[in-house]
């Protein structure tokens, strides 16, 4: 009876394991793997993502707007009145689209839209990435937002993606009758496919049209 009672308990075990508890302790080494592995996974490689309205204005720093256009994607930055993602002395956003991406970042710049956009052909990483391997760039050519403020663009093409990048100077009005009147340099880079660029030029022509400094 002994020799019978261990025979059935060794069949059931499973390299040592007692069958019975090999479903819960696989149960528990999955939902581990979930938990320590994939959901990292997914959070790391899934942007924000929330979805501009009419009447939503972006913020991009302290009293600098844009008008996102409808139906476009806030994928970093901030919405006037909101709480996510304060704006302090250097700030970025990104809007997107499907494979479109207008990137803006803005941070203090004394001199002119020329040199800012100079000194971003020659440093800026988003620039270097938006542009991929292979790009050309064209000369350069003035833009005007609907406030008048002129900046310094020029396009790009590369194998899969082409845009533009824009420089401007802005100068919202100090926060304080003490505060210095600085310069606010933003760069705008917008890239995507060829076609997805042609079929929103619209809307991209209209958000950047629209970036406006407080006065």
């Amino acid at each position: 009876m002994a020799t019978e009672a261990i025979m059935a308990r060794a069949k059931r075990r499973i390299f040592g394991l007692d069958r019975e508890t090999v479903g819960p302790a696989l149960l528990v080494l999955a939902l581990a793997a979930i938990m320590g592995i994939v959901l990292p996974s997914i959070d790391n490689n899934t942007s924000y993502r929330h979805e501009v309205h009419d009447g939503d204005v972006v913020r991009l720093a302290e009293g600098i707007t844009l008008i996102p256009a409808a139906r476009w994607d806030l994928a970093s930055g901030s919405i006037a009145g909101g709480t996510r993602s304060p704006i302090g002395s250097t700030a970025a956003t990104e809007l997107v689209k499907g494979g479109l991406r207008l990137s803006l970042e803005a941070a203090p710049f004394a001199g002119t839209p020329s040199s800012l956009l100079t000194r971003i052909d020659e440093i800026d990483a988003n620039l270097a990435d938006a542009k991929g391997r292979a790009a050309e760039m064209t000369d350069r050519y003035a833009v005007t937002t609907r406030q008048g403020v002129v900046g310094v663009a020029e396009n790009f093409v590369g194998v899969a993606r082409e845009g533009s990048v824009i420089a401007f100077v802005f100068h919202p009005v100090a926060r304080s009758v003490t505060a210095p009147r600085t310069g606010e340099g933003v760069e705008v880079v917008v890239s995507g496919p060829a076609d997805a660029i042609s079929r929103n030029r619209e809307d991209i022509v209209g958000m950047i049209r629209s970036i406006r400094a407080a006065s």
